[in-house]
């Protein structure tokens, strides 16, 4: 049993693997992970997608872009699945889990796209079980920063449930 799981930048992390392994396989293994969950996604890509405000950033307008600029050397664009997934939405059918978990928090800087990849995978005709949790009043990966908090432990008991019933 193995579940990818990754917060922010982890999250496409986790996505892109699983997406990979349903692609290439694991010799001896196969091509599938109990599940993915995806937290807090730092998916991204040129168009605003619902509500997202075209300038959102960490702390000044662009910081979004140029981290993924930095990371990833210009080497692929904002359009590219490993940052924008919905770019090739018709590839999420072979994504290779039969779950997916994918929580977000009302003021995270990409709540819009969280929120697009969850209706998006249920779209598709991806034949897996999507879990969807969004916390309310909370920022990007709150319970890093905060991990006492209530809100936080909720997150975690939600995460946590899902891991058991991979």
């Amino acid at each position: 049993r193995v579940v990818l799981a990754g917060d922010s930048a982890g999250a496409n992390m986790a996505h892109n693997t699983a997406m990979r392994l349903r692609k290439d396989g694991i010799e001896g293994y196969g091509d599938k992970v109990s599940g993915v969950a995806l937290l807090h996604s730092y998916f991204w890509g040129t168009e605003p997608v619902g509500g997202e405000s075209p300038d959102a950033a960490f702390f000044y307008p662009g910081d979004v872009e140029r981290v993924w600029d930095v990371a990833c050397g210009d080497k692929f664009g904002r359009d590219h699945p490993y940052i924008n997934p919905a770019a090739s939405p018709e590839e999420w059918r072979q994504l290779g889990s039969g779950r997916v978990l994918v929580t977000t928090a009302e003021l995270c800087w990409f709540v819009e796209r969280a929120r697009a990849y969850a209706e998006g995978i249920k779209a598709c005709g991806w034949a897996g079980e999507l879990e969807f949790y969004e916390t309310k009043g909370e920022s990007h990966t709150y319970f890093l920063f905060n991990p006492d908090c209530d809100d936080a432990a909720k997150e975690l008991a939600v995460v946590a449930d899902f891991v058991r019933r991979c």
